[in-house]
Protein backbone atom coordinates (compact mmCIF):
# COMPACT_ATOMS: atom_id res chain seq x y z
CA UNK A 1 0.00 0.00 0.00
CA UNK A 2 2.60 2.83 0.92
CA UNK A 3 4.96 1.47 -2.26
CA UNK A 4 1.44 2.22 -4.60
CA UNK A 5 1.10 5.17 -3.02
CA UNK A 6 5.27 6.65 -3.19
CA UNK A 7 5.24 5.52 -6.96
CA UNK A 8 2.06 6.91 -7.72
CA UNK A 9 3.12 10.25 -5.92
CA UNK A 10 6.61 9.91 -7.75
CA UNK A 11 4.41 9.64 -10.82
CA UNK A 12 3.30 13.33 -9.85
CA UNK A 13 6.18 15.28 -9.54
CA UNK A 14 7.28 13.85 -12.64
CA UNK A 15 4.28 15.20 -14.53
CA UNK A 16 4.77 18.34 -12.78
CA UNK A 17 7.75 18.28 -14.74
CA UNK A 18 6.21 17.79 -17.66
CA UNK A 19 4.36 20.42 -17.41
CA UNK A 20 6.79 23.01 -16.37
CA UNK A 21 8.46 22.03 -19.93
CA UNK A 22 4.67 22.65 -21.64
CA UNK A 23 4.83 26.15 -19.61
CA UNK A 24 8.14 27.05 -20.88
CA UNK A 25 9.62 26.99 -16.89
CA UNK A 26 12.80 25.56 -15.41
CA UNK A 27 11.54 22.58 -13.20
CA UNK A 28 13.90 23.75 -10.61
CA UNK A 29 13.13 26.86 -9.93
CA UNK A 30 9.81 25.92 -8.72
CA UNK A 31 10.68 22.91 -6.82
CA UNK A 32 13.19 25.25 -5.09
CA UNK A 33 10.88 27.50 -4.13
CA UNK A 34 8.19 24.75 -3.33
CA UNK A 35 11.07 23.24 -1.05
CA UNK A 36 11.35 26.51 0.46
CA UNK A 37 8.14 27.19 1.27
CA UNK A 38 7.72 24.03 3.08
CA UNK A 39 10.63 24.30 5.12
CA UNK A 40 9.21 28.10 5.88
CA UNK A 41 5.82 26.65 6.84
CA UNK A 42 7.10 23.68 8.94
CA UNK A 43 9.51 25.82 10.76
CA UNK A 44 6.32 27.98 11.32
CA UNK A 45 4.41 25.19 12.59
CA UNK A 46 7.34 23.66 14.77
CA UNK A 47 7.80 26.99 16.67
CA UNK A 48 3.60 27.10 16.89
CA UNK A 49 4.24 23.75 18.32
CA UNK A 50 7.03 24.66 20.95
CA UNK A 51 5.00 27.90 21.72
CA UNK A 52 1.97 25.56 22.78
CA UNK A 53 3.60 23.75 24.72
CA UNK A 54 5.68 26.12 27.15
CA UNK A 55 2.16 27.73 27.80
CA UNK A 56 1.06 24.38 28.59
CA UNK A 57 4.13 24.20 31.10
CA UNK A 58 3.80 27.15 32.41
CA UNK A 59 0.89 26.00 34.86
CA UNK A 60 1.48 24.86 38.04
CA UNK A 61 0.08 21.77 37.19
CA UNK A 62 2.01 19.47 34.80
CA UNK A 63 1.44 16.49 32.94
CA UNK A 64 3.24 13.23 34.13
CA UNK A 65 3.47 12.86 29.93
CA UNK A 66 5.04 16.57 29.37
CA UNK A 67 8.10 14.73 29.32
CA UNK A 68 7.67 13.36 26.24
CA UNK A 69 5.66 15.78 24.52
CA UNK A 70 9.14 17.65 24.49
CA UNK A 71 11.16 14.91 23.47
CA UNK A 72 8.39 14.27 20.42
CA UNK A 73 8.53 18.13 19.56
CA UNK A 74 12.01 18.21 18.67
CA UNK A 75 11.28 16.47 15.57
CA UNK A 76 8.56 18.29 14.85
CA UNK A 77 10.22 20.06 11.97
CA UNK A 78 10.62 16.61 10.42
CA UNK A 79 7.69 15.15 10.92
CA UNK A 80 5.64 18.06 9.36
CA UNK A 81 8.11 18.63 6.62
CA UNK A 82 7.52 15.01 6.14
CA UNK A 83 3.80 15.40 5.76
CA UNK A 84 3.80 18.22 3.46
CA UNK A 85 6.10 17.08 1.05
CA UNK A 86 4.45 13.61 1.03
CA UNK A 87 1.21 14.62 0.51
CA UNK A 88 0.90 17.91 -1.01
CA UNK A 89 4.43 18.96 -2.46
CA UNK A 90 3.17 17.93 -6.36
CA UNK A 91 0.20 21.04 -5.77
CA UNK A 92 2.69 23.42 -4.44
CA UNK A 93 4.81 22.83 -7.42
CA UNK A 94 2.46 23.31 -9.70
CA UNK A 95 1.25 26.48 -7.85
CA UNK A 96 4.85 27.77 -8.33
CA UNK A 97 5.03 26.44 -11.80
CA UNK A 98 1.95 28.89 -13.24
CA UNK A 99 2.86 31.26 -11.09
CA UNK A 100 6.57 31.37 -13.01
CA UNK A 101 5.05 31.39 -16.06
CA UNK A 102 2.35 34.07 -15.50
CA UNK A 103 5.00 36.01 -14.16
CA UNK A 104 7.43 34.74 -17.84
CA UNK A 105 4.00 36.30 -19.83
CA UNK A 106 4.16 39.44 -17.76
CA UNK A 107 7.68 40.18 -18.00
CA UNK A 108 7.96 39.40 -21.48
CA UNK A 109 5.00 42.00 -21.85
CA UNK A 110 6.29 44.15 -19.92
CA UNK A 111 9.83 44.06 -22.30
CA UNK A 112 7.73 44.67 -25.86
CA UNK A 113 5.72 47.72 -24.16
CA UNK A 114 9.27 49.16 -22.87
CA UNK A 115 10.43 48.51 -26.60
CA UNK A 116 7.41 49.76 -28.42
CA UNK A 117 7.39 52.61 -25.78
CA UNK A 118 10.85 53.74 -26.76
CA UNK A 119 10.40 52.67 -30.16
CA UNK A 120 7.54 55.74 -30.88
CA UNK A 121 9.96 57.92 -28.93
CA UNK A 122 13.36 57.64 -30.20
CA UNK A 123 12.43 55.79 -33.39
CA UNK A 124 15.26 53.18 -32.11
CA UNK A 125 14.28 49.48 -32.42
CA UNK A 126 14.10 46.65 -30.15
CA UNK A 127 16.48 48.99 -27.41
CA UNK A 128 15.58 46.58 -24.58
CA UNK A 129 15.64 42.99 -26.07
CA UNK A 130 18.81 44.15 -27.87
CA UNK A 131 20.32 44.79 -24.50
CA UNK A 132 19.15 41.31 -23.02
CA UNK A 133 20.64 39.68 -26.03
CA UNK A 134 23.82 41.24 -25.67
CA UNK A 135 23.82 39.80 -22.06
CA UNK A 136 22.82 36.56 -23.07
CA UNK A 137 25.39 36.81 -25.66
CA UNK A 138 28.25 37.67 -23.00
CA UNK A 139 27.08 35.00 -20.69
CA UNK A 140 27.54 32.11 -23.06
CA UNK A 141 30.08 33.85 -25.02
CA UNK A 142 32.36 32.27 -21.84
CA UNK A 143 33.23 29.01 -20.67
CA UNK A 144 31.58 26.48 -19.14
CA UNK A 145 33.34 26.44 -15.93
CA UNK A 146 32.58 30.39 -15.52
CA UNK A 147 29.23 29.84 -16.28
CA UNK A 148 28.69 27.19 -13.74
CA UNK A 149 30.64 29.71 -11.29
CA UNK A 150 28.35 32.24 -12.49
CA UNK A 151 25.21 29.87 -11.67
CA UNK A 152 26.69 28.84 -8.61
CA UNK A 153 27.14 32.53 -7.40
CA UNK A 154 23.86 33.38 -7.97
CA UNK A 155 22.09 30.79 -6.41
CA UNK A 156 23.92 31.46 -3.74
CA UNK A 157 23.32 34.96 -3.08
CA UNK A 158 19.35 34.31 -3.96
CA UNK A 159 19.85 31.56 -0.76
CA UNK A 160 21.26 34.20 1.09
CA UNK A 161 18.21 36.56 0.21
CA UNK A 162 15.81 33.92 0.98
CA UNK A 163 17.63 33.34 4.90
CA UNK A 164 17.69 37.07 5.33
CA UNK A 165 14.57 38.02 4.22
CA UNK A 166 12.78 34.27 6.30
CA UNK A 167 14.99 35.79 9.46
CA UNK A 168 14.01 39.21 9.05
Amino acid sequence: MIKQYLENYFSKIKETKKISEQNGVNFLIPLFNSMLITFVISFQLSNAVWYLLDSLQSGIYQPWYMESLWTLSSFSLTIFMSIILFTVQDKIILFFIKLNSYMNKLILQGISKLDMMLWRRYDKQNVVTNFIWKIQERYMSRSKKQRKMISFAFVICLGMYYTLSLIY
